[in-house]
């Protein structure tokens, strides 16, 4: 019987118990062992990554922002200028409005506040800005068209208080939170709270407040 011919020398040569461990494969295997450990790394940091966006978009979006809408109190008789005072009643009624907010709101205090350009709309701000320690933003009638827009863009997540008309109120009302709503000539008790939350539904509120009026009410 014929024995097998001897291998040639070194042709097993570093052969282990897997079979061939050529420099290269010493090289892929190292290359495969190194990269599981970059692993445990990048998880914790996709994590702080995302945390923060959730951070970020939970402090730009998820706010409240709050508009109160208050028409003037009733008026006086009107005077050679056009611009009456309050009147007894109307001072009366504009008296309780700070308490009034401040018991509405509650811890939200209002944060901004615009009148309108005349004086029983101001004299209607003033306990406001007297209660809240507020400045009193007096607004041009060129202005009511655009301040919807600008307490969305401005006053997010805050809370504003606006003392109009009853020719402009609505308008306002109807760009912040799409309802058609119209003011009688001889209502001076209603008060809006538009709360528009982030991401959220806009809903309105009404109130009233106030005493019945006492004389006969002015005109916008």
């Amino acid at each position: 019987m014929r024995g097998v011919p001897p291998a040639p020398a070194g042709a097993f040569a570093g052969r282990g118990r897997g079979g061939y461990d050529s420099p290269m494969s010493k090289e892929l295997t190292t290359r495969l062992r190194r990269r599981p450990l970059l692993a445990p790394l990048l998880i914790p940091m996709l994590g702080i990554l995302a945390a923060g966006a959730g951070i970020y978009w939970i402090g730009t979006w998820a706010r409240t922002t709050v508009v109160v809408l208050v028409r003037h109190a009733e008026a006086g008789t009107a005077s050679n200028s056009g611009d009456p005072d309050l009147s007894r009643a109307g001072e009366k009624r504009a008296a309780g409005l700070g308490d009034l907010l401040a018991d509405v709101l509650g811890p939200k205090k209002p944060d901004y506040l615009y009148s309108a350009d005349t004086r029983r709309a101001e004299q209607t701000a003033a306990p406001i800005a007297n209660q809240f320690k507020l400045p009193v933003n007096v607004l041009a009638s060129s202005d009511w068209a655009g301040l919807a827009g600008r307490i969305k863009r401005e006053h997010r997540g805050r809370t504003v208080v606006v003392v109009g008309y009853a020719s402009t109120l609505p308008l306002v009302l109807g760009q912040l939170s799409g309802e058609n709503v119209a003011m009688a000539e001889d209502d001076f008790d209603s008060i809006y709270v538009v709360v528009m939350p982030s991401p959220g539904e806009t809903r309105v509120l009404r109130l009233r407040y106030g005493v019945s009026g006492l004389e006969p009410p002015g005109n916008d």
